[in-house]
């Protein structure tokens, strides 16, 4: 087993839910990252046999003993993310477009498991444009509102966002997010808002457009028990209310906590906080309640 330590990202629509578990005082944090391996962000071991090292230097070293080769970064990521505002309206590329756009090979497929429902009791997600061009013409017009659906969103919910779906999180929500690792994310609106330099965040309305896949609408699912969720790139389970976790098979696996607190090797560990766990691993995951992600190789 070893410890990651958590990464604070500070955004225009984060709050200070996660500031009690981030280690600073931030009070605007959007993501907590649990475990990242980006050019931007990427965790160091705090614990365990790779204590010093970053998690990219980790994968680098493992990726083969585990069939991950085709993979120059760790494929997924996990989060704890507030949205204290609602988030821009955005879309994410599929691997076609992510390719075509940015010469990256795979677009962005993600989950949402909802931890704390937002004020609204709904997010965004999906649209109600019957085709690109008319979505394109309602931007244009300023009547971007008219296009935009909602699902509702409840604690305990778990979402997966297939790329090309609009989406966007809501005000007073936490969630727990895994997503693929592609960093492109496509803002159709931003409400206008300006960062802290009175500047507002740029629009990519023409890759969003480009993106977008009017059709695609999310749906609702549940955990069950800690049976697991499979995935494009991952496998997906809830543990609550159990005293261990096994990390059953050959692939390694990331158990996040969500709720509770322990202490373990003299570091406590708090929500947010990813412990990495090697085939065969077991770990106490009594009195708090965590999410396990696991990735998978590619076919």
């Amino acid at each position: 087993m070893q410890i990651l330590k958590p990464i604070v990202h500070e955004t225009i629509w984060g709050g200070k839910k996660l500031t009690p578990y981030s280690g600073s005082r931030s009070t605007q944090i959007g993501h907590l990252y649990a475990a990242i391996d980006t050019e931007e962000f990427r965790n160091e071991i705090i614990w365990g046999a790779d204590k010093g090292k970053n998690l990219h230097q980790w994968f680098l070293e493992n990726r083969k003993r585990y069939g991950l080769d085709d993979y120059e970064e760790l494929p997924i990521l996990m989060a704890l993310v507030e949205a204290d505002a609602d988030l821009s309206i955005q879309v994410h590329p599929n691997d076609e477009t992510a390719k075509a756009l940015e010469n990256k090979p795979y677009g962005k497929n993600e989950s949402f498991y909802t931890i704390q429902a937002p004020t609204c009791g709904k997010m965004y997600n999906g649209c109600k444009a019957k085709s690109v061009e008319e979505m394109k013409q309602k931007i244009e017009s300023g009547k971007i509102a008219e296009t935009l659906d909602m699902m509702p969103c409840h604690a305990g919910d778990y979402v997966y966002i297939v790329a090309g779906t609009l989406h966007a999180a809501t005000a007073g929500s936490l969630h727990f997010e895994i997503e693929e690792n592609c960093e492109k994310t496509y803002r159709f609106y931003d409400y206008d808002r300006t960062d802290k330099n009175g500047n507002k965040r740029p629009l990519q309305i023409e890759k969003a457009l480009a993106s977008l896949d009017v059709h695609q609408k999310s749906t609702v699912r549940h955990y069950e028990d800690d049976k697991p969720i499979e995935e494009r790139m991952y496998l997906t389970r809830h543990i609550k209310d159990k005293n261990s976790f096994t990390n059953q098979g050959d692939m390694f696996s990331f158990a996040v906590m969500i709720k509770g607190q322990k202490e373990m090797h003299g570091i406590q560990i708090l929500p947010g906080t990813a412990l990495l766990l090697a085939e065969n691993e077991t770990l106490d995951t009594s009195d708090a309640e965590w999410i396990i992600a696991t990735p998978k190789r590619r076919k």
